[in-house]
């Protein structure tokens, strides 16, 4: 199913560029890099940078899973 859903988006074009998850050839090193340049761009033209940043790495860990399967 993941397959398909991958296959389905890339034939209609559906990822942008800036989308790194689940696409060959992108990786974490390389959104990081990205996002870097991104910022020394915009620091560069003497704008303001603002980040958020959430750590979600165990937001589902604490779930019920047997609830939501069940439901």
């Amino acid at each position: 199913m993941c397959n398909r859903l991958i296959s389905h988006a890339y034939k209609y074009d559906l990822l942008t560029e800036e989308q790194f998850a689940f696409r060959d050839g992108k990786s974490s090193e390389l959104v990081s890099q990205t996002f870097i340049r991104y910022i020394q761009e915009v620091l560069d033209n003497q704008s303001n940078v603002t980040g958020i940043f959430l750590d979600l790495s165990k937001a589902y860990s604490v779930l019920n899973h047997h609830f939501y399967w069940r439901n």
